[in-house]
């Protein structure tokens, strides 16, 4: 792969996602995918299986997460597109991901996704970045950031924060034990109020679309930040992709998260205060996190940081002989052909709207 070729292709891709833009865009990552598809060692899936996945994942984050003007260099865009694939094709799961307990473990299935079930995805995403970036309450946004996109545990994030403040720990503990379960109820009315879907009907998703949905919330996608912040926002990826909650942190990242926070909020001063005073919280533990249920939450919750990124940053290429270039073009026309249909089935200001929270008008529609 070529960057000019990829940049190309980029380029014609972002400006009208169609057949013909998102076959060029995977073939000009020919390389790269192939390479992965090789090193996913997931038995249950062929080798077009593999690639099947991969390349509707990148097709679907170059729809949802980018836009055209709001395209960065293209050599970071790759770098963008590589770490996220490069999760997908990882050995070991660190997260069980949406109500995975209803289904197989099996990471597949992207290709499922239709208009319908893509727009309410966009829905749930939308959603929930409108809830906390509007919520009213600066320490349950701060607490709920750290939630999503670092590591989904209440209490291992009140240590931090009750070390950073110097507050008394037990005390910073038991109060956000309160923030996010009344966060989480009023969440929870807020997609009760959706329009495309229920949630309950994410259990006929398949486990590749659910994972596609909670790793589109777990990241922070360039376009939601400005580009000065670019390197904190792959910082705090970094952080969380190698959390080891048994060791001490750097209290530096809080102060990177909050400038991120602070930067996600200020993008979108538009956002309609979202906030529903919540009733009085009941006990801790009564009623389902749904948050979890949409983002997964760590098989270990002793080491998160339990693989090595060097078998995934290996530049050594694996050689594709003849049969695996014809697979690869087989399945690159079959999911080209699935992309087509889906972004055709997708109303033209939805596919313009590629950040989710961009879309002004939906708290306004509910209103």
């Amino acid at each position: 792969m070529s960057s000019d070729e990829f940049a190309s292709a980029l380029k014609r891709f972002v400006q009208k996602p169609a057949a013909d833009s998102a076959f060029a865009m995977i073939s000009s990552c020919r390389d790269f995918i192939h390479r992965q598809a090789m090193r996913w060692r997931e038995p249950s899936l062929s080798l077009g299986g593999k690639m099947r996945e991969i390349m509707s994942e990148m097709l679907l984050i170059l729809l949802e997460d980018f836009e055209p003007g709001k395209v960065s260099h293209p050599n970071s865009v790759f770098s963008y597109l590589q770490n996220k694939i490069m999760r997908l094709t990882r050995p070991y799961r660190k997260r069980s991901i949406v109500l995975v307990e209803d289904c197989d473990l099996l990471d597949s299935g992207r290709c499922n996704f239709t208009a319908s079930r893509q727009q309410f995805a966009e829905e749930i995403f939308v959603t929930l970045r409108c809830y906390l970036l509007g919520h009213a309450d600066p320490a349950v946004t701060q607490l709920e950031f750290l939630f999503v996109h670092i590591y989904p545990e209440v209490r291992w994030i009140s240590r931090l924060l009750a070390q950073k403040n110097g507050n008394d720990e037990n005390t910073q503990v038991e109060a956000d034990k309160k923030r996010h379960q009344t966060f989480n109820r009023n969440l929870r009315a807020a997609f009760e109020r959706m329009q495309s879907g229920e949630l309950k009907e994410l259990v006929n998703w398949s486990s590749g679309e659910r994972s596609h949905l909670a790793w589109r919330i777990i990241n922070i996608a360039p376009a939601e930040i400005d580009e000065t912040l670019e390197s904190e926002r792959q910082i705090l990826a970094e952080w969380r992709e190698n959390i080891d909650r048994r060791q001490p942190q750097s209290l530096h990242n809080l102060e990177l998260a909050d400038k991120v926070l602070n930067n996600m909020k200020n993008r979108r001063r538009d956002l309609k205060k979202c906030f529903i005073a919540g009733e009085e919280a009941a006990p801790y533990g009564d009623e389902p996190d749904i948050l979890l249920q949409l983002i997964g939450k760590p098989e270990s919750i002793d080491n998160v940081a339990d693989e090595t990124a060097s078998d995934w940053n290996d530049p050594v290429s694996v050689a594709a002989d003849q049969a695996t270039e014809k697979l690869f073009e087989q399945v690159a026309s079959e999911v080209s052909c699935w992309f087509a249909t889906l972004s055709m089935n997708k109303n033209s200001a939805e596919i313009n709207a590629k950040t989710g929270y961009n879309q002004n008008n939906i708290y306004s529609q509910r209103q």
